[in-house]
């Protein structure tokens, strides 16, 4: 793994709010290797809901989890759409074994679980973990035959650095929220613009941008890559905001409000 400096549709965007607010609620914090961070309780008491656990007020809830996991301070998420998840990934784009589950959360962790390397929400503990060939493993991974894409990386400081896709981009397309459709899509030229702009751009992270800007109308983006698949970005016009962490330039936003 390099070692950087620090830091659809419907869907798709309801999957990234729901992620999103569980970053926000803590239940899926970053942990930094010392359990002193939790301070004086064991961590098994933070975690199962067994015999001894199960009558505690944190752990009766039942936790509505997104399918994510975490590896390195990173946390990734299955951003496939529904039908995309259900198309097996071809072998040839599977790396090499780079970890395993540790923990499984789903039906077993409270809600002051704290979520550290290894763990995942509904991956199976001991299901490895691979690379995903000619990316970065910042940026994907598979597990279970599924990609896992960073949602957020506390290391990265420019969205090249949260984003490996520099020169693996085919093409841009503004897609409908609703069913997503393509609505609109990006020149060739406005495409190398948008991405050169993208990747040099600030990276500060979900929570910035939602702290310090008001919910607005979403402007869905989708980025096909030159192997088949692709990322999803939800654009901010009024904040000018890329809503997975970083603000865009003037350029940027006069691409995005191009009309058809």
């Amino acid at each position: 793994m390099k070692n950087k400096k620090n830091r659809s549709g419907r869907t798709f965007a309801a999957l990234a709010v729901v992620w999103m607010a569980a970053l926000l609620s803590g239940c899926l914090s970053g942990h930094s290797g010392n359990d002193s961070a939790q301070g004086t309780v064991a961590r098994e008491f933070t975690i199962s809901k067994n015999a001894e656990n199960k009558n505690r007020t944190e752990c009766m809830p039942t936790i509505d989890y997104v399918d994510a996991l975490m590896l390195n301070d990173i946390h990734y998420y299955n951003r496939q759409s529904y039908d995309e998840r259900n198309r097996p990934l071809s072998p040839e784009l599977i790396g090499d074994e780079i970890a395993e589950i540790a923990y499984t959360m789903s039906d077993d962790a409270c809600t002051d679980f704290v979520m550290r390397s290894g763990d995942a929400t509904f991956v199976p503990t001991g299901t490895p973990i691979y690379e995903m060939k000619d990316y970065d493993p910042d940026f994907r991974v598979v597990a279970e035959g599924r990609i896992f894409e960073v949602g957020d990386n506390p290391h990265a400081k420019t969205v090249g650095d949260l984003y490996d896709i520099e020169g693996k981009v085919s093409k841009i397309s503004r897609v409908s929220g609703n069913d997503g459709s393509v609505m609109r899509e990006f020149s060739k030229e406005d495409t190398e613009a948008f991405i050169s702009d993208l990747l040099s751009s600030e990276y500060v992270g979900f929570d910035a941008i939602y702290k310090d800007n008001p919910p607005e109308y979403r402007i869905s983006l989708r980025i096909d890559l030159n192997d088949g698949t692709n990322i999803r970005l939800g654009y901010w016009p009024k904040a000018n905001a890329i809503t997975e962490g970083a603000y865009g330039t003037e350029r940027m936003l006069e691409i995005v409000q191009k009309e058809p």
